[in-house]
């Protein structure tokens, strides 16, 4: 009797042992799923989030590109077929888009593009004085120049146009208790320069106030390098700046309106007469994801803004998220 009471207890203990032990182990199971659910979800929102900034990115990088390039040409109060007058550091509306496989660029193959891109900016700027050999102008509070740098400025009638660079005085304080107040920064511009740093173009017959515009001219220029500063990734800078990081691939076609239809050249079959008659820019860029998110290596493609047999940027082999974003941008200020 003691022997099978015996017995059935240690049968009993040695089923509660298994029990527990399965519990266990089912419990394993469980929390091993929970934990690898947790994952999956971890990186699906990574890899979310990592989608919403690259378009974010995108958008916002195209954006910055369409201001820019929409502004190039921009003369004033001029009309975009005005011709810059005779001896004019540049010849607007011709050289307001960069000269062709100087300024603007073809990259060999797929590889990227640059150009260089030009336009008057609508500064607060009035000159008060022209002169032959001088200009003397009044600027507002928020407009600044460097004494002793040279600077490129147009001043305009609204019927003709003339660019010039000069040197730039120090500044000092407008002493006409009528215009201080909106215009209290005054800088007289000498030295002035045409083409190939030679004479000025002709200012006569351009009058200073209202009659006239004064203004500073910009040069913006676009080129891919790698960044020092963001882990020598690829970046689009802009005057060597960096202005959209992670760009992969920067493409550029030149539209030329063609009987009521849109004919694209690349920067290397973009002549002279051509370049005059752009009105239109394509533009692709190619943004991937600051880390690696992706499972595997990428093995996608990219359409891109060329032609020939050069409009796939073939896969970049890391495991970044990418997107090509595109857009077509007219560039208004063209004759």
């Amino acid at each position: 009797m003691r022997f099978l009471l015996s017995s059935g207890r240690r049968t009993q203990q040695g089923l509660t042992i298994i029990e527990l032990m399965i519990t266990l182990l089912l419990s394993s199971f469980l929390l091993l799923g929970i934990l690898q659910l947790f994952i999956n979800s971890n990186e699906t929102d990574r890899a979310n989030s990592s989608m919403a900034r690259l378009q974010e990115n995108g958008r916002i990088a195209l954006d910055m590109l369409k201001q820019d390039f929409r502004r190039t040409g921009y003369q004033g109060c001029a009309t975009p077929t005005t011709v810059s007058r005779a001896n004019s550091s540049r010849v607007f509306p011709l050289d307001a888009m960069g000269v062709q496989n100087a300024e603007l660029n073809e990259g060999a193959g797929t590889a990227s593009d640059s150009l260089v891109m030009r336009h008057a900016t609508p500064t607060r700027m009035r000159a008060t004085s022209i002169g032959a050999t001088q200009v003397t102008f009044i600027s507002g509070g928020n407009i600044s120049f460097v004494a002793g740098n040279r600077y490129e400025f147009i001043l305009t009638n609204c019927d003709e146009v003339a660019i010039f660079t000069g040197v730039a005085s120090a500044r000092v304080d407008n002493g006409d208790p009528i215009t201080q107040a909106a215009f209290p920064n005054q800088y007289t511009i000498t030295n002035l320069q045409g083409a190939n740093n030679g004479a000025p173009p002709s200012l006569y017959g351009i009058p200073t106030g209202d009659g006239s515009q004064f203004l500073q001219v910009v040069e913006n220029a676009y080129a891919i390098a790698n960044d020092a500063t963001n882990n020598n990734r690829p970046t689009l800078f802009k005057n060597g700046a960096a202005m959209i990081a992670d760009v992969d691939n920067f493409q550029v076609l030149y539209g030329v309106d063609n009987a009521g239809q849109t004919s694209w050249f690349n920067a290397a079959n973009l002549t002279d007469p051509l370049r005059l008659q752009v009105s239109r820019l394509q533009i692709s860029l190619v943004v991937s994801s600051p880390e690696e998110i992706a499972g595997d290596a990428n093995t996608q493609a990219f359409a891109i803004a060329n032609i020939g047999g050069d409009t796939q940027l073939a896969a970049i082999g890391d495991r970044r998220l990418r997107r090509v974003f595109n857009t077509i941008v007219d560039v208004r200020n063209r004759p």
